[in-house]
């Protein structure tokens, strides 16, 4: 059977309006993992990663993909407003939501991405 172990890339966002985004790439991911094991180990790295001081602030409660390899990129920079069902669902595995190697993977308060959703304007 094929190695389930991926890298995946986090897009940690700390505000949609000001595109503060920073990426966390992370090697050896079991994509039989539970999204919400996920989260936490994804939490658990933004604590413990040098340059992540401005992000620990945060409670992020929500992921989305942003970009699956070989697939069309979204036209917002900062998260993929286009599609709603690339949600993860906490009670599926990563590859049950449709993760794959090297998919980039948004990580972000849901709360800030309603209120930008309905005026997706930059401020800088």
């Amino acid at each position: 059977m094929e190695n389930e172990n991926k890298i995946l890339i986090i897009r940690v966002i700390r505000s949609f309006e000001y595109r503060t985004i920073k990426n966390l790439i992370l090697k050896d991911i079991d994509l039989n993992t539970n999204v919400s094991d996920f989260k936490k180990l994804v939490s658990d790295k933004i604590q413990t990663t040098p340059g992540f001081t401005p992000f620990k602030t945060k409670q992020y409660d929500s992921m989305k993909i942003f970009f699956v390899p070989h697939g069309q990129k979204p036209n917002n920079l900062t998260i993929n407003l286009e599609n709603d069902h690339f949600f993860l669902n906490n009670n599926k595995s990563l590859a049950e939501n449709g993760v794959v190697y090297e998919t980039e993977i948004s990580f972000f308060v849901m709360e800030d991405y309603l209120k930008y959703k309905e005026n997706p304007e930059n401020k800088w």
